[in-house]
Parts: C-alpha cells; structure tokens; sequence
C-alpha cells in the first residue's frame, strides 16, 4: 500500500504563517502536522509515499530528509499551484499508481487509531465519518445512503449529510476509476473544482463506505481557530 499526501498548496488562510513555509510544517505540540501523519503511516507500515508540492518543495525535502531520512519517498511538483486545485495535483501522480492507496490532505490532524480502523475495514474503499456532530460549514461532508457514500461536497446538507474528514483508503481499481474521471474533468478545463467533484460523477462505480468515529480527534487546519482548537487538544490529550 502507499500513502499520497496532498501538500501542493499556498495555504492562504493561514498567513502570515505560511508566508515563508508550507501549512503542513507548523507545529502542534512541538510536532509538524507533517510529522503527525508521516509517523500515523509508519505506525501501520506504511513506508511508501508519494507527496505532492508546490511553492514549498525544498522545505518540505529537507524536513523529510532530517526527521524520516530513510522513508521511500517520491515528491510530484505542481508547477501551476497558483492556478490549479489539488485536483490537478493528484493527477500528476497517475503514472506512480500501482497499489491500493491511503489519500490524505496534507492537513488533517487525527488520532492514528482512526487509520488503522480505516486499514482494517473490511471494505476495498472506505473514508472517515462522523455521525454525531454537527457537520462544520467549512469542511466535507458526505452523503450516506444506504452505508454507500454517494458524493462529497463542502456544500451538501440533508439528513444523510455528514462530516467527512479527507482520509480515505482506495483499491487499485478504485483510485484509478476516480483519476480516469479526474482526467476527464481536466480535459474540460474543471482544474479548479476540488477532487470529490469527480468522484462524485463515478461513486457508484467505486462503491465507498463510511468508516465511523465519534469522540477521537480528526480534523482539517484550514485556519487560524482550528488551529487553536487542535493545540489546546495536544496540550491536555496525547494520540
């Protein structure tokens, strides 16, 4: 299996820290979100990863280089970064596909039980959920109907709408299923849309599954209060 982080972007959001460094290299609990998922992925075997990168590729090499010297790393560069959404990114790394794969945004912070929870399901193709809370406005939701995740949107409300955290294990066939979509999104010119607007069109061939959570942490360092919300969480919870 191999790992692709999705670390491509300029995190806008959150300037001034991300004027000279990428998001995923700000620390929590004197740890980079970086660091956090690297060592989750390690923690289940996970050794091979593809990184994707953009305005802050050398940063982001030397990190990996000081603190994981030995990890079977391939890095994909985005060249259009300022142009393009991660759609883009994640299909310049079509052709290093040859596995089933855990895709991760390269901000998200959780309690590395949820991957192996993740791993462990019985299902080829399966992504993180939760039920039990109000879906924030700003982050995923999915649409669950009949444990079947039809599609995923930032915008989708409903009964059957849930917080959907951007975690996500795919077969071999399935990844390639949505990056044959992704393609074609591009040939369109949709390089600006997110990932999960593809995805959306071929759910049913792909069949993916809610994994479910509750209480542990998960969650995307999209600004500056979820920031905050996940240091104040370090600083009272080891994960």
């Amino acid at each position: 299996m191999k790992a692709i982080i999705l670390n491509s972007g300029t995190g806008k959001r959150m300037r001034p820290f991300t004027d000279k460094k990428p998001k995923c290299l700000i620390k929590l609990n004197g740890k980079t979100i970086l660091e956090h998922e690297i060592d989750n992925l390690l923690h289940y075997g996970i050794k091979n990863m593809i990184i994707t990168v953009g305005p802050f590729e050398e940063k982001i090499k030397k990190f990996i280089i000081r603190k994981f010297p030995g990890l079977n790393v391939t890095y994909v560069k985005n060249e259009l970064y300022n142009s393009t959404n991660y759609i883009y990114s994640m299909w310049l790394t079509r052709h290093l596909i040859d596995d089933d794969i855990v895709l991760l945004h390269g901000d998200m912070v959780f309690d590395k039980k949820l991957l192996g929870r993740l791993l462990a399901a019985k299902y080829p193709n399966c992504a993180l959920v939760n039920n039990n809370i109000k879906p924030p406005e700003k982050d995923f939701k999915g649409e669950v109907i009949n444990n079947r995740i039809k599609k995923i949107g930032v915008d989708i409300s409903g009964k059957n709408a849930f917080f959907l955290a951007p975690i996500y294990k795919f077969s071999n066939k399935g990844f390639h299923i949505w990056m044959e979509e992704i393609e074609r999104f591009l040939k369109n010119g949709k390089d600006k849309v997110y990932a999960e607007d593809a995805f959306n069109e071929v759910s049913d061939k792909i069949q993916l599954h809610p994994i479910y959570f509750d209480k542990e942490l998960c969650m995307e360092i999209d600004n500056f209060d979820d920031l905050e919300t996940a240091r104040n969480f370090f600083k009272t919870s080891k994960i």
